[in-house]
């Protein structure tokens, strides 16, 4: 991406200024408040929207484009969808024929795992159900680009616990996935690398190796704390020791603390080292991946 701006018209652009690169190998948690330019992002990448003015760059494709190629190696998963009415196999039979990778034994095995009600017209299913059906039917796909809208709103809690197991076995190289949230908690242990947006600008873009070189995770009693909430800090990791990336700690920080977004602008925005996945635009020539 470079100098991406994009939104509903000129007068209404919500995403301004992004620019960077998401690294393929990797599953993106892209994180933001209500309004902040999620799906506005997501729909961008997956060219079902048109940008106001800037670059994207797909795997060495204009999204904007909508080339056979790239919309088949694409899926984008909204958060709210409808289905047209059909059976389980019609659907199957009509619409995985565009998708060159798309795997009848896979789709079958995730529509099992996730406990998906069979025998129900799609457009008659429940809001659990669909989400299900989509999850199933765009990881037996597999898309070079899976973009994952709050994919586990109307999951019950066994449902999102099958879903994790899904994902976490989901082979991602040569792909990238992007999983926007709220819920970060139900995406524990699974993501490798995160995207913070803020007020339409994008705040983080790096991998957690490239945060935990910099960031130490612990309990609030440090006292040289970058932040902390009363159970969970954040500090500078001047020692050099590996801790866990706490997702849900960092994207609070990132919001509630000037300090802590002081501190990523220095030391992740334009840094282009090995172990960070934010580019400057020139970067992304001949690279593989979202640029």
């Amino acid at each position: 991406m470079y100098d991406l701006h994009a939104g509903y018209g000129r007068k209404r652009a919500v995403l301004r200024g992004l620019g960077g690169a998401i690294a393929e190998g990797h599953i993106y948690g892209l994180l933001g408040a209500n309004g902040s330019g999620k799906t506005t992002l997501m729909k961008t990448w997956a060219g079902a929207l048109y940008p106001v003015s800037g670059r994207v760059d797909v795997f060495g494709s204009i999204p904007a484009d909508r080339k056979a190629e790239f919309l088949a190696s694409t899926v984008y998963m909204p958060d709210e969808m409808s289905f047209p009415p059909l059976a389980v196999a019609a659907f199957e039979r009509i619409y995985g024929r565009f998708r060159p990778h798309f795997s009848h034994e896979e789709f079958n095995g995730y529509l099992h795992a996730l406990d998906f009600s069979f025998g129900v017209r799609l457009d008659r299913l429940s809001t659990g159900n669909r989400k299900k059906f989509f999850i199933a039917f765009a990881l037996a796909c597999n898309p070079a680009l899976l973009l994952m809208d709050e994919p586990t709103n109307g999951l019950d809690i066994e449902s999102k616990k099958a879903f994790r197991r899904i994902l976490a076995s989901f082979d991602t190289t040569g792909r990238v996935v992007v999983v926007s949230t709220h819920q970060v908690a139900d995406l524990n242990n699974l993501l490798s690398a995160v995207v913070v947006l803020r007020e339409g600008r994008m705040v983080l873009n790096a991998t957690f190796d490239a945060i935990a070189d910099k960031l130490a995770f612990g309990g609030a009693s440090e006292s040289d704390a970058l932040y902390a909430d009363g159970l969970k800090s954040i500090s500078v990791n001047s020692d050099g020791e590996y801790t866990d990336v706490d997702v849900e700690s960092l994207y609070h920080a990132i919001h509630e603390s000037e300090r802590v977004r002081a501190f990523i602008a220095e030391n992740f925005s334009g840094n282009s080292s090995e172990n960070n996945s934010v580019k400057i635009a020139e970067d992304c020539a001949g690279k593989e991946g979202v640029c």
